[in-house]
């Protein structure tokens, strides 16, 4: 009877959509946290998912007690809850547009760490000179001399295609990308070289189910050195740095009775991502087979800004589910086992290396990162209580997956030196990747 009575009271006090009604509404039933609890599970009726619960749990503390928030906040919480109390199936379609299902991914795991102008040695993305020295070595030298102590200056062109599935913790997006790296390296004899790289990248995703969109403009910095002996043994080091510019909108969309919300909320904010990567490997060669087995370990630490969303629509339904994103941080590592296999085919005009490279990658320390936000219209510091924070966890991704490589490499006349490659990861869970790179060396 009890149970009853709440629900009577609910539904002829909420659906007003009033601060009044929510406080007479906890009045009458004698306790306001009983209230809460009542609210709490009346929503949890329409969630599918952890973030859902947690945003329903966050609307039924606050909701009733009718004092810590804005006005406008207040409105669409009563709005929502009403319609929870008269069972409107809409309800469920409400919760999960008003939940930032994308709160984690401007910290991405799956596109920490691509910035990486240099690999394995002989690979389609790195300086380059050392996928050269092979058997036909005095081909290359014949084209270019000796090639020791001497400069060199590349550009790089990349361009991305990413999509993440959608699941219940995380939306979905599709990603397009494209970047220029431009870099130089000085060669000091026949087994050691340094180098710098300037890396510019914009990126831009599509939420899925037309839930927003998320920009970026990266910047990344790159210092790397590379050693090889007579025997075909090689080491490489590679320190990074990424700073990125993110623009991103998060839409909300949903009719409960008479209400109807339509609402995009801007927000802007920076991240940044620490690299190291090394490499081992051994190359060596069976007449025009060049095999190259290789290990690399690379250490990420990454962070991403708080940020507040602004509504583009303050006054309208529905702008008060804004949201203050706490500071994300992710730290892991990532191996890779792999193996280079080149062939060395002899020109009039150069020398070219047709290639495939296979790896598999496991990735450890990763954690399903969890969002911490709260309601940018929670006011509780006015009434001497902490703003209520709520977490909207992420995903465990797959720490274990394959990439597979093919191109070509070419070293012509004059010290010019180009190539193509594209990669694909394959048996990851939720992401599909596909990168093309394209570059072209000049040694002098």
């Amino acid at each position: 009877m009890l149970r009853m009575a709440i629900r009577h009271f609910g539904e002829s006090f909420l659906m007003r959509r009033s601060t009044l009604g929510i406080c007479v509404f906890a009045a009458l039933v004698g306790d306001i946290a009983f209230a809460q609890n009542a609210v709490v599970d009346t929503l949890n009726r329409f969630t599918g998912s952890g973030p859902q619960r947690e945003t329903a749990r966050a609307v039924g503390v606050l909701c009733p007690a009718g004092n810590r928030l804005t006005p406008r906040l207040q409105n669409d919480c009563n709005s929502l809850v009403g319609a929870a109390f008269q069972n409107n199936a809409n309800v469920a379609t409400a919760l999960r547009q008003v939940t930032a299902d994308n709160a984690t991914i401007p910290i991405d795991r799956s596109g920490l760490g691509k910035f990486t102008p240099i690999r394995v040695p002989g690979s389609p993305a790195g300086p380059g000179w050392s996928a050269l020295m092979t058997d036909e070595d005095e081909v290359a030298l014949a084209l270019n001399g000796d090639g020791e102590n001497s400069w060199s200056a590349y550009a790089q062109l990349r361009f991305d295609s990413d999509e993440r599935k959608q699941s219940l913790n995380e939306d979905g997006f599709d990603r397009d990308a494209r970047g220029l790296t431009l870099g130089a390296d000085r060669r000091f004899g026949a087994n050691l070289y340094v180098g710098g790289a300037l890396s510019l990248h914009r990126s831009d995703s599509d939420y899925t189910d037309n839930s927003g969109t998320l920009d970026a403009d990266d910047t990344a910095f790159h210092l790397y050195s590379g050693w090889q002996n007579e025997a075909g043994f090689h080491l490489d080091g590679l320190l990074g740095l990424t700073r990125s510019d993110i623009s991103q909108v998060r839409k909300v969309g949903y009719t409960l009775g008479t209400t109807v919300v339509d609402q995009s909320y801007d927000s802007g904010f920076d991240s940044e991502e620490r690299l190291l990567a090394l490499t081992a490997g051994f190359r060596f060669n069976r007449d025009a087979l060049n095999l190259n087995p290789y290990l690399r370990i690379e250490a990420i630490d990454a962070s991403t800004d708080a940020y507040t969303e602004r509504s583009r629509a303050p006054d309208a339904n529905g702008a008060g589910w804004a949201l203050s994103v706490g500071e994300l941080e992710e730290n892991f590592t990532r191996l890779s086992a792999g193996l280079r296999a080149a062939f060395v085919i002899s020109g009039e005009n150069g020398v070219y290396q047709p290639f495939l490279d296979i790896a598999w990658i496991s990735v450890s320390g990763l954690d399903a990162q969890a969002a911490n936000v709260r309601f940018a219209g929670d006011l509780s510091t006015n009434v001497s209580q902490s703003p209520l924070q709520f977490l909207l966890a992420a995903d465990e991704e797959d720490d274990g997956y394959g990439s597979v490589a093919l191109g070509v490499s070419a070293q012509w006349a004059n010290g010019f030196a180009g190539f193509a490659g594209l990669r694909q990861n394959v048996g990851d869970d939720r992401l599909d990747t596909r990168q093309i790179d394209l570059g072209l060396r000049y040694e002098f």
